[in-house]
Protein backbone atom coordinates (compact mmCIF):
# COMPACT_ATOMS: atom_id res chain seq x y z
CA UNK A 1 0.00 0.00 0.00
CA UNK A 2 3.14 2.64 0.76
CA UNK A 3 4.55 1.78 -2.22
CA UNK A 4 1.12 2.05 -4.38
CA UNK A 5 0.88 5.50 -2.40
CA UNK A 6 4.47 6.78 -3.47
CA UNK A 7 3.86 5.70 -7.03
CA UNK A 8 0.99 7.74 -7.17
CA UNK A 9 2.47 10.87 -5.50
CA UNK A 10 5.69 10.59 -8.34
CA UNK A 11 3.28 10.93 -10.83
CA UNK A 12 1.37 13.52 -9.94
CA UNK A 13 4.64 15.47 -8.90
CA UNK A 14 5.67 15.14 -12.70
CA UNK A 15 2.29 15.61 -14.31
CA UNK A 16 2.85 19.40 -12.79
CA UNK A 17 6.98 20.01 -13.79
CA UNK A 18 6.94 22.54 -16.56
CA UNK A 19 7.62 20.83 -20.13
CA UNK A 20 10.75 22.59 -21.10
CA UNK A 21 10.70 23.65 -25.26
CA UNK A 22 13.80 22.05 -27.00
CA UNK A 23 16.51 24.76 -27.97
CA UNK A 24 20.25 24.18 -29.52
CA UNK A 25 23.20 25.98 -29.88
CA UNK A 26 25.70 25.67 -32.46
CA UNK A 27 29.45 27.19 -32.58
CA UNK A 28 30.55 28.15 -35.95
CA UNK A 29 33.26 29.96 -37.71
CA UNK A 30 35.81 30.16 -40.43
CA UNK A 31 39.61 30.34 -40.61
CA UNK A 32 40.95 32.45 -43.24
CA UNK A 33 44.39 33.15 -42.76
CA UNK A 34 47.03 34.01 -46.11
CA UNK A 35 50.10 35.43 -47.28
CA UNK A 36 49.35 38.54 -49.34
CA UNK A 37 51.47 41.09 -51.65
CA UNK A 38 50.53 44.12 -52.35
CA UNK A 39 52.50 46.20 -55.38
CA UNK A 40 51.54 49.74 -54.01
CA UNK A 41 50.53 49.82 -50.22
CA UNK A 42 49.38 53.26 -48.68
CA UNK A 43 52.77 54.77 -47.12
CA UNK A 44 52.42 58.24 -45.90
CA UNK A 45 55.81 60.23 -45.48
CA UNK A 46 55.74 63.94 -44.55
CA UNK A 47 52.12 64.36 -45.28
CA UNK A 48 52.13 62.37 -48.47
CA UNK A 49 51.12 58.98 -49.81
CA UNK A 50 54.25 57.81 -51.38
CA UNK A 51 53.40 54.00 -51.52
CA UNK A 52 55.41 50.99 -51.36
CA UNK A 53 55.34 47.26 -51.65
CA UNK A 54 54.43 44.90 -48.74
CA UNK A 55 54.00 41.91 -47.96
CA UNK A 56 51.80 40.58 -45.01
CA UNK A 57 49.78 38.14 -43.26
CA UNK A 58 46.24 38.93 -43.38
CA UNK A 59 43.38 36.90 -41.87
CA UNK A 60 40.30 39.36 -42.89
CA UNK A 61 40.51 39.82 -46.62
CA UNK A 62 40.35 36.63 -47.64
CA UNK A 63 37.43 35.14 -49.66
CA UNK A 64 35.90 34.27 -46.26
CA UNK A 65 37.11 36.63 -43.35
CA UNK A 66 38.04 34.96 -39.99
CA UNK A 67 35.38 34.81 -38.10
CA UNK A 68 33.58 32.62 -35.03
CA UNK A 69 30.18 32.66 -33.76
CA UNK A 70 27.15 31.35 -31.74
CA UNK A 71 23.66 30.98 -33.28
CA UNK A 72 20.46 29.35 -31.58
CA UNK A 73 17.20 28.40 -31.89
CA UNK A 74 14.45 27.67 -29.18
CA UNK A 75 11.03 25.59 -30.27
CA UNK A 76 8.21 27.69 -28.98
CA UNK A 77 5.39 26.02 -30.23
CA UNK A 78 3.37 26.34 -32.99
CA UNK A 79 6.08 26.23 -35.80
CA UNK A 80 7.41 29.44 -34.08
CA UNK A 81 11.32 29.56 -32.31
CA UNK A 82 13.31 32.51 -30.83
CA UNK A 83 16.68 32.74 -32.54
CA UNK A 84 20.20 34.23 -32.27
CA UNK A 85 23.24 35.32 -34.12
CA UNK A 86 26.46 36.67 -32.09
CA UNK A 87 29.00 36.79 -34.69
CA UNK A 88 32.58 38.17 -34.17
CA UNK A 89 35.82 38.95 -37.11
CA UNK A 90 39.19 37.56 -35.94
CA UNK A 91 42.28 38.73 -36.89
CA UNK A 92 44.66 35.73 -36.40
CA UNK A 93 47.84 37.90 -36.73
CA UNK A 94 47.27 39.67 -33.57
CA UNK A 95 44.53 37.95 -31.96
CA UNK A 96 42.06 41.33 -31.63
CA UNK A 97 38.74 41.41 -32.93
CA UNK A 98 38.10 42.57 -36.41
CA UNK A 99 35.25 44.76 -37.94
CA UNK A 100 37.43 47.86 -35.77
CA UNK A 101 37.68 46.38 -32.41
CA UNK A 102 33.75 45.64 -32.59
CA UNK A 103 33.09 42.52 -30.05
CA UNK A 104 30.58 41.12 -32.30
CA UNK A 105 31.05 43.08 -35.13
CA UNK A 106 30.09 41.21 -37.62
CA UNK A 107 26.42 40.15 -36.83
CA UNK A 108 24.20 40.69 -33.38
CA UNK A 109 20.86 39.82 -33.78
CA UNK A 110 17.66 38.21 -31.47
CA UNK A 111 14.30 37.20 -32.63
CA UNK A 112 11.61 35.60 -33.67
CA UNK A 113 10.66 33.34 -36.68
CA UNK A 114 8.56 31.26 -38.81
CA UNK A 115 8.12 29.32 -41.33
CA UNK A 116 4.68 29.92 -41.78
CA UNK A 117 5.13 33.84 -41.44
CA UNK A 118 8.96 34.45 -41.83
CA UNK A 119 11.09 36.32 -39.38
CA UNK A 120 11.76 39.33 -37.23
CA UNK A 121 15.65 40.25 -35.99
CA UNK A 122 16.65 43.01 -33.85
CA UNK A 123 20.52 44.17 -33.85
CA UNK A 124 23.47 44.76 -35.57
CA UNK A 125 22.57 43.05 -39.28
CA UNK A 126 23.03 43.53 -42.82
CA UNK A 127 21.16 45.54 -45.11
CA UNK A 128 19.43 44.20 -48.05
CA UNK A 129 22.07 44.92 -50.71
CA UNK A 130 23.96 41.65 -48.81
CA UNK A 131 20.23 39.60 -48.53
CA UNK A 132 19.69 39.32 -51.99
CA UNK A 133 22.34 40.90 -54.53
CA UNK A 134 25.44 40.60 -52.73
CA UNK A 135 25.81 36.87 -52.73
CA UNK A 136 26.23 37.19 -56.49
CA UNK A 137 29.09 39.64 -56.45
CA UNK A 138 32.10 38.00 -56.68
CA UNK A 139 33.06 39.67 -53.06
CA UNK A 140 30.75 37.34 -51.34
CA UNK A 141 29.92 34.42 -54.05
CA UNK A 142 31.02 31.55 -53.12
CA UNK A 143 33.82 30.83 -55.80
CA UNK A 144 34.85 34.39 -55.04
CA UNK A 145 37.68 36.59 -54.16
CA UNK A 146 35.86 38.48 -51.12
CA UNK A 147 37.56 41.97 -52.45
CA UNK A 148 34.43 44.26 -52.67
CA UNK A 149 34.36 46.53 -55.58
CA UNK A 150 36.27 49.90 -55.66
CA UNK A 151 36.40 51.30 -52.03
CA UNK A 152 33.19 48.94 -51.26
CA UNK A 153 30.79 51.62 -53.12
CA UNK A 154 27.91 49.59 -52.54
CA UNK A 155 28.04 47.31 -49.63
CA UNK A 156 28.16 45.05 -51.61
CA UNK A 157 30.86 42.62 -49.84
CA UNK A 158 29.17 44.07 -46.23
CA UNK A 159 31.95 45.77 -45.19
CA UNK A 160 29.44 47.91 -43.39
CA UNK A 161 26.95 46.69 -41.17
CA UNK A 162 23.84 48.66 -40.20
CA UNK A 163 23.10 49.41 -35.78
CA UNK A 164 19.70 49.45 -34.18
CA UNK A 165 18.37 47.44 -36.89
CA UNK A 166 14.78 45.66 -37.41
CA UNK A 167 14.78 43.16 -40.05
CA UNK A 168 12.21 41.27 -41.79
CA UNK A 169 12.37 37.93 -44.04
CA UNK A 170 9.18 36.68 -45.54
CA UNK A 171 9.10 32.74 -46.17
CA UNK A 172 10.19 31.11 -49.31
CA UNK A 173 7.12 30.76 -51.94
CA UNK A 174 8.34 28.63 -54.23
CA UNK A 175 11.88 30.63 -54.73
CA UNK A 176 10.28 33.86 -54.42
CA UNK A 177 11.42 35.82 -51.13
CA UNK A 178 11.67 39.27 -50.00
CA UNK A 179 12.19 41.38 -46.89
CA UNK A 180 13.79 44.80 -45.80
CA UNK A 181 15.37 46.33 -42.74
CA UNK A 182 14.28 49.74 -40.53
CA UNK A 183 17.33 51.58 -38.64
CA UNK A 184 16.32 53.81 -35.84
CA UNK A 185 19.02 56.31 -35.33
CA UNK A 186 19.10 56.35 -31.67
CA UNK A 187 20.05 59.85 -31.86
CA UNK A 188 17.88 61.97 -28.88
CA UNK A 189 15.71 65.36 -30.18
CA UNK A 190 15.84 63.83 -34.00
CA UNK A 191 13.87 60.73 -35.35
CA UNK A 192 15.77 61.13 -38.47
CA UNK A 193 19.67 61.06 -38.03
CA UNK A 194 21.63 57.97 -38.31
CA UNK A 195 18.38 56.22 -40.12
CA UNK A 196 17.59 54.44 -42.52
CA UNK A 197 15.63 51.59 -44.62
CA UNK A 198 16.24 48.93 -46.91
CA UNK A 199 14.34 46.52 -49.37
CA UNK A 200 14.45 43.31 -51.63
CA UNK A 201 13.54 40.50 -53.56
CA UNK A 202 14.75 37.88 -54.98
CA UNK A 203 14.36 34.45 -56.00
CA UNK A 204 16.16 31.51 -56.16
CA UNK A 205 14.91 28.24 -58.51
CA UNK A 206 16.90 25.15 -59.79
CA UNK A 207 19.85 27.04 -61.12
CA UNK A 208 18.92 30.55 -61.39
CA UNK A 209 19.08 33.64 -59.04
CA UNK A 210 18.06 36.97 -59.05
CA UNK A 211 17.60 40.04 -56.99
CA UNK A 212 16.29 43.37 -56.57
CA UNK A 213 17.16 46.51 -53.62
CA UNK A 214 16.72 49.42 -52.53
CA UNK A 215 18.13 51.42 -49.91
CA UNK A 216 18.40 54.91 -48.36
CA UNK A 217 19.92 55.94 -44.90
CA UNK A 218 20.57 59.31 -43.56
CA UNK A 219 23.60 60.90 -42.08
CA UNK A 220 25.62 57.66 -43.20
CA UNK A 221 29.40 58.71 -42.38
CA UNK A 222 28.26 59.97 -38.93
CA UNK A 223 29.75 58.19 -36.00
CA UNK A 224 27.59 55.07 -35.69
CA UNK A 225 25.67 55.23 -38.66
CA UNK A 226 25.62 52.72 -41.41
CA UNK A 227 28.81 53.82 -42.87
CA UNK A 228 30.98 54.44 -39.87
CA UNK A 229 29.74 51.53 -37.76
CA UNK A 230 32.13 50.13 -36.33
CA UNK A 231 33.69 50.80 -32.00
CA UNK A 232 36.35 52.88 -33.64
CA UNK A 233 34.09 54.83 -35.42
CA UNK A 234 35.06 59.03 -35.04
CA UNK A 235 32.93 62.07 -36.74
CA UNK A 236 33.06 62.91 -40.05
CA UNK A 237 35.40 65.86 -39.66
CA UNK A 238 38.23 63.43 -37.92
CA UNK A 239 37.26 59.93 -39.68
CA UNK A 240 39.97 58.17 -42.18
CA UNK A 241 37.61 55.99 -42.96
CA UNK A 242 37.44 56.19 -45.99
CA UNK A 243 39.62 56.34 -49.06
CA UNK A 244 39.83 59.32 -51.76
CA UNK A 245 37.11 57.61 -54.17
CA UNK A 246 34.77 58.88 -51.73
CA UNK A 247 36.51 60.53 -48.93
CA UNK A 248 35.39 64.22 -50.26
CA UNK A 249 31.84 63.08 -50.11
CA UNK A 250 31.57 61.38 -47.00
CA UNK A 251 34.23 63.28 -44.07
CA UNK A 252 34.81 66.55 -43.31
CA UNK A 253 32.86 69.47 -41.71
CA UNK A 254 29.86 69.05 -43.87
CA UNK A 255 29.20 65.26 -45.09
CA UNK A 256 26.83 64.08 -47.39
CA UNK A 257 23.66 63.96 -45.80
CA UNK A 258 21.97 60.68 -47.49
CA UNK A 259 22.98 57.52 -49.03
CA UNK A 260 21.19 55.99 -51.30
CA UNK A 261 21.74 52.28 -53.33
CA UNK A 262 19.70 50.77 -56.13
CA UNK A 263 20.65 47.35 -57.23
CA UNK A 264 19.90 44.19 -59.35
CA UNK A 265 22.07 41.01 -60.10
CA UNK A 266 21.50 37.70 -61.26
CA UNK A 267 23.05 33.89 -61.60
CA UNK A 268 22.54 31.08 -63.59
CA UNK A 269 23.86 27.92 -63.57
CA UNK A 270 24.98 25.85 -66.45
CA UNK A 271 26.46 22.33 -64.36
CA UNK A 272 29.81 23.00 -64.36
CA UNK A 273 30.03 26.91 -65.28
CA UNK A 274 28.23 29.64 -63.20
CA UNK A 275 28.04 33.43 -64.89
CA UNK A 276 26.66 35.87 -63.09
CA UNK A 277 26.47 39.84 -63.09
CA UNK A 278 25.46 42.91 -60.89
CA UNK A 279 24.63 46.73 -61.33
CA UNK A 280 24.41 49.07 -59.03
CA UNK A 281 23.77 52.86 -58.83
CA UNK A 282 24.98 54.65 -55.71
CA UNK A 283 24.00 58.11 -54.66
CA UNK A 284 25.33 60.79 -52.26
CA UNK A 285 23.25 63.03 -51.58
CA UNK A 286 23.44 67.20 -50.45
CA UNK A 287 26.81 67.56 -50.08
CA UNK A 288 27.81 69.91 -47.71
CA UNK A 289 31.53 70.43 -49.67
CA UNK A 290 30.10 70.70 -52.61
CA UNK A 291 27.17 73.45 -51.68
CA UNK A 292 24.87 70.52 -51.61
CA UNK A 293 25.19 68.72 -54.86
CA UNK A 294 25.13 65.13 -55.28
CA UNK A 295 27.78 62.68 -56.11
CA UNK A 296 26.33 59.59 -58.29
CA UNK A 297 28.50 56.61 -58.95
CA UNK A 298 27.09 53.21 -61.75
CA UNK A 299 29.18 50.09 -60.83
CA UNK A 300 28.62 47.22 -63.27
CA UNK A 301 30.71 43.70 -62.56
CA UNK A 302 30.16 39.97 -64.63
CA UNK A 303 31.73 36.91 -62.97
CA UNK A 304 32.11 33.51 -63.59
CA UNK A 305 33.15 30.01 -62.17
CA UNK A 306 34.69 26.79 -64.18
CA UNK A 307 34.11 23.55 -61.42
CA UNK A 308 37.55 21.87 -63.51
CA UNK A 309 36.21 18.45 -60.91
CA UNK A 310 35.33 18.15 -57.02
CA UNK A 311 38.18 19.41 -55.81
CA UNK A 312 39.33 22.09 -58.01
CA UNK A 313 37.34 25.50 -59.07
CA UNK A 314 38.55 28.66 -61.36
CA UNK A 315 37.08 31.80 -61.05
CA UNK A 316 37.48 35.35 -62.74
CA UNK A 317 35.68 38.81 -62.42
CA UNK A 318 35.87 41.98 -64.35
CA UNK A 319 34.10 45.46 -62.49
CA UNK A 320 33.38 48.81 -63.92
CA UNK A 321 32.78 51.67 -61.79
CA UNK A 322 32.10 55.20 -62.69
CA UNK A 323 31.35 58.45 -60.64
CA UNK A 324 30.39 61.34 -62.49
CA UNK A 325 31.20 64.85 -62.23
CA UNK A 326 29.87 66.87 -58.81
CA UNK A 327 31.71 70.31 -59.92
CA UNK A 328 33.99 70.73 -63.06
CA UNK A 329 36.00 67.37 -63.07
CA UNK A 330 36.03 66.68 -59.62
CA UNK A 331 34.29 62.79 -59.19
CA UNK A 332 35.10 62.50 -62.65
CA UNK A 333 36.61 59.02 -62.32
CA UNK A 334 36.59 55.81 -63.47
CA UNK A 335 38.15 52.36 -62.23
CA UNK A 336 38.79 48.84 -63.80
CA UNK A 337 39.33 45.92 -61.83
CA UNK A 338 40.05 42.36 -62.62
CA UNK A 339 39.73 39.59 -60.32
CA UNK A 340 40.32 35.91 -60.62
CA UNK A 341 40.86 33.11 -58.14
CA UNK A 342 42.03 29.49 -58.05
CA UNK A 343 40.86 27.28 -55.36
CA UNK A 344 41.86 23.33 -54.41
CA UNK A 345 39.91 21.52 -51.99
CA UNK A 346 41.36 19.54 -49.40
CA UNK A 347 38.79 17.75 -47.14
CA UNK A 348 35.02 18.86 -46.63
CA UNK A 349 36.11 21.38 -44.27
CA UNK A 350 39.27 22.55 -46.06
CA UNK A 351 40.85 24.39 -49.02
CA UNK A 352 43.84 26.51 -50.69
CA UNK A 353 43.54 29.17 -52.98
CA UNK A 354 45.37 31.45 -54.85
CA UNK A 355 44.29 34.97 -55.95
CA UNK A 356 45.25 38.54 -58.00
CA UNK A 357 43.70 41.46 -58.44
CA UNK A 358 44.16 44.33 -60.10
CA UNK A 359 42.94 47.77 -60.29
CA UNK A 360 43.78 50.83 -62.85
CA UNK A 361 42.59 54.21 -62.03
CA UNK A 362 41.71 57.89 -64.48
CA UNK A 363 39.83 60.76 -63.81
CA UNK A 364 39.57 63.16 -60.89
CA UNK A 365 38.86 61.47 -56.89
CA UNK A 366 35.99 63.09 -54.83
CA UNK A 367 38.98 65.73 -53.30
CA UNK A 368 39.94 66.70 -56.53
CA UNK A 369 42.94 65.00 -56.65
CA UNK A 370 44.18 62.74 -59.32
CA UNK A 371 42.63 59.56 -58.66
CA UNK A 372 44.17 56.59 -57.43
CA UNK A 373 43.77 52.88 -57.35
CA UNK A 374 41.91 51.82 -54.12
CA UNK A 375 41.36 47.67 -53.74
CA UNK A 376 38.88 47.05 -50.88
CA UNK A 377 40.57 46.40 -47.78
CA UNK A 378 44.19 47.39 -48.73
CA UNK A 379 43.30 51.45 -49.15
CA UNK A 380 44.28 53.84 -51.56
CA UNK A 381 47.77 53.65 -53.52
CA UNK A 382 50.04 56.42 -54.13
CA UNK A 383 48.82 56.15 -57.80
CA UNK A 384 46.54 54.88 -60.29
CA UNK A 385 47.60 51.06 -60.30
CA UNK A 386 47.17 48.62 -58.00
CA UNK A 387 47.65 44.56 -57.57
CA UNK A 388 47.44 42.61 -54.63
CA UNK A 389 48.12 38.73 -54.76
CA UNK A 390 47.40 36.26 -52.37
CA UNK A 391 48.39 32.61 -51.36
CA UNK A 392 46.11 31.18 -48.27
CA UNK A 393 44.13 28.67 -46.49
CA UNK A 394 40.44 28.23 -45.15
CA UNK A 395 39.39 26.18 -42.46
CA UNK A 396 35.40 25.80 -41.76
CA UNK A 397 34.30 24.47 -38.33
Amino acid sequence: MKKRVLAIAALGSAAVMPVYAQSTVTLYGVIDEGLQFNTNNKNVVGGHNVGGRLWNLDSLAGPSGSRWGMKGAEDLGGGVKAVFTLESGINLNSGNFGQGGTAFGRQAFVGLSSQQWGSVLLGRQYDSVNDYIGYMTFGLAGYGSGLAHPGDIDNTTHESRANNTIKYISPNFSGLSFGGTVTVGGVAGSLSQNSGFSGGIGYRGGPLSLGLVYELFRNPSNAGAILNSNANAVAPSSTSAFGSLNSGYLAGANPATSWQVIGAAGSYNFGQVTLAGAWTNVRYGNIGRYSGASATFNDVEVNGMYQVNPAVFLSLAYNYLKGNAVRGDIGDQTYHQLSAMADYTLSKRTDVYLTATYQIASGTNSTGAPAVANISLVGDSSNNRQALFRLGMRHRF
